[in-house]
């Protein structure tokens, strides 16, 4: 499936429940997410975006981070 990036929302309460890739690696006590990884804003508060990653290929593990800055995601949608 091929995605094309497309412009962060304007209102940050609009970011809920859109498509993103990561721009960095990202890690908290449990997991670490490589960039380029895709995932779902889950929640969107003052103190950033919390994300549901995809599920792993090898694992089946679907981790969650909190408290990305909207400069570390790009947002993406298929290219139909």
């Amino acid at each position: 499936m091929e995605l094309r990036v497309v412009p962060h929302p304007k209102l940050k309460r609009d970011y809920r429940g859109r498509r993103v890739r990561t721009t960095v690696d990202m890690e908290n006590g449990w997991v670490r997410i490589p960039a380029g990884s895709l995932g779902v804003v889950d929640v969107q508060n003052q103190k950033g975006s919390w994300l549901l990653m995809d599920a792993c290929g090898c694992c089946g593990v679907q981790p969650r981070i909190s408290g990305v800055d909207s400069s570390s995601i790009e947002f993406v949608e298929p290219i139909s």
